[in-house]
């Protein structure tokens, strides 16, 4: 069996949630870490029992035993970082999203195709056990055919005034971190991507997206429709309304273990496939599949379907009026 050493970038509280997955794999590790600040990389490596510390990305990359690099920065940094990786000769998980706009997703797809390199967006949802036999149960038409999907997720951040979520320079904003799931999630169940956008928001002080309301509407005529809020508190669920019935997914509807199936308002299936660590572990053994199989990403969140998530956020923002400083926009 092949095994792994893998390289993180950014040792902060969603890398933590890597590295408690991470242990309980049996071919991968976390050799080394990677930060600006010495003091953070230390503390990230006794936690985790880490053997490496870097305070220079280029000295990492430039180590021969690390194979893979998990990418864990605030947003605006994840399109250069994840360049420089792939140039490096490094595969690359890297945190949703994986860039900022499209055209720079579209530049690093075809940079790891030029390369032979796993890049791979870490969009966990979609590797959840769960909404994978969900999506088997759909296509054998459990509720009969889709006919739209609706989700809402908020969350009324505390201190968010000092938090990276309003901050234009790093890509803050509801969308880009919380509304990315219903748009991944609901792509993922219908296996088409929208023709129609349409959405309004509410800008903050900062001009962040605080609130946004978004309809897609598809070529196959299904639409889908979420809320994503940093500013309010909301249920956190989707439900997926059939023909024939429809489907509940509880709070939090990205992060789910657990679905409701129901027919005549009857509940008549439920689905309870429980994380043996914390969701993480599914990409986590994805990506390395994938590199042992020799694939550029995964048939569950390709190249394709990154791109197309990140083409509706492009959309919404600019029919809200949400613009990012030009240095993080850039190819």
């Amino acid at each position: 069996m092949q095994s792994f050493n893998w390289g993180v970038i950014g040792p902060g509280n969603i890398a933590n949630t890597f590295a408690k997955a991470i242990a309980s794999s049996t071919k991968g590790k976390i050799l080394a870490v990677a930060s600006r600040s010495k003091e953070r990389a230390a503390d990230f490596a006794k936690t985790y029992h880490i053997e490496k510390t870097y305070s220079d990305y280029q000295q990492m990359l430039a180590d021969p035993e690390i194979d893979i690099i998990y990418i864990a920065t605030p947003h605006s940094f994840h399109y250069q970082q994840a360049k420089m990786c792939l140039e490096a000769g490094k595969h690359v998980l890297v945190e949703k999203p994986c860039t900022v706009n499209a055209e720079q997703m579209q530049i690093l797809a075809e940079l790891a195709q030029s390369k032979n390199l796993l890049l791979q967006e870490a969009l966990w949802s979609r590797f959840l056990p769960c909404l994978s036999q969900l999506r088997q149960l759909l296509n054998e038409g459990i509720i009969g055919d889709i006919q739209y999907i609706q989700s809402e997720i908020g969350f009324a951040f505390q201190d968010r005034d000092k938090s990276r979520m309003v901050k234009a320079e790093l890509a803050g904003g509801s969308l880009l971190d919380l509304g990315i799931y219903s748009i991944t999630v609901s792509q993922f169940f219908l296996q088409e991507h929208p023709d129609t956008v349409s959405a309004m928001g509410q800008l903050t002080d900062q001009q962040d997206d605080g609130h946004v309301l978004a309809n897609m509407h598809y070529p196959s005529g299904r639409f889908a429709q979420f809320t994503c809020s940093m500013l309010a508190q909301s249920s956190n669920t989707m439900r997926i309304v059939g023909a024939e019935g429809y489907i509940d997914l509880p709070a939090c509807f990205w992060d789910t273990d657990k679905a409701e199936i129901f027919r005549d308002n009857k509940l008549v299936q439920s689905i309870n496939i429980p994380h043996p660590v914390n969701g993480f572990e599914y990409q986590i053994e994805e990506s390395m599949g994938c590199i042992e199989q020799k694939l550029l990403c995964s048939e569950v969140m390709s190249h394709r379907d990154s791109i197309g998530v990140l083409r509706v956020m492009d959309d919404i923002r600019k029919q809200i009026g949400v613009q990012f400083p030009q240095q993080i926009e850039t190819l």
